[in-house]
């Protein structure tokens, strides 16, 4: 989203019908909150009626951070992280359609959270889940994500919401710059693993995965 215009663009749909209501959720969450706390809106290229997969990533940069990136919610933007996860979705044939992406933690608080602050992302993901209707698979990227979504099988939160849409919580690398510190190698390894996450992930939520392309060896 580096593209002015193509920014421009993709604000101007934010009300579209297939992502209202998400986006209808991250304006209700501004309440009480100030300006530089809100969280961001998702992009329309993410459909709810259609949505099978949520990609839970831990919480928003701060918008004193957001030297790259526009803000919104959108793996078509050029944050490193973004660029990423579109990288990886290309590779299992994971269409934008089919994944909703959100927060664990929506709002944009710097610094690590406690217990108490990530109990308070739980309701606005269950109310999220409410909004998609053909989710059936939440891939949790980091500690703080896999806390959240984890939150979601006790009885006292979530009562048996996700044994009753049959929505199973899958866990992968945390999508932070700082989980991507490593060496060619290692970098390698850790996107292989997370593709694989997706396409096991694909096939819970009733999607076919593009499977891992094999280098021909050389005789």
């Amino acid at each position: 989203m580096a593209d002015p215009q193509y920014r421009r663009l993709a604000e101007s749909r934010l009300d579209e019908l297939q992502i209202l209501p998400v986006n209808d959720l991250a304006t209700r969450l501004q309440r009480g909150r100030q300006p530089d706390e809100w969280p961001p809106y998702v992009s329309a290229e993410h459909d709810l009626e259609k949505a099978r997969i949520i990609t839970l990533i831990p919480r928003p940069e701060p918008r004193p951070r957001l030297k790259v990136g526009s803000g919104m919610f959108s793996f078509e933007d050029d944050h490193p992280s973004a660029e990423r996860m579109s990288q990886v979705f290309d590779a299992v044939g994971l269409e934008a359609r089919h994944v909703m992406p959100w927060h664990a933690y929506p709002w944009r608080d710097a610094g690590r959270h406690t217990h108490e602050q990530l109990d308070a992302g739980a309701k606005p993901l269950i109310e999220l889940i409410g909004l998609l209707p053909r989710v059936r698979a939440i891939v949790a990227h980091g500690e703080e994500s896999m806390y959240v979504a984890g939150r979601l099988y006790s009885p006292d939160v979530a009562r048996t919401l996700l044994r009753d849409r049959g929505i199973h919580v899958f866990a992968a690398r945390s999508t932070s710059p700082s989980a991507w510190s490593l060496d060619e190698a290692a970098t390698a390894s850790a996107l292989r693993t997370m593709r694989e996450v997706y396409r096991i992930a694909m096939v819970q939520a009733r999607l076919k995965p593009r499977e891992e392309e094999r280098r021909s060896r050389r005789r």
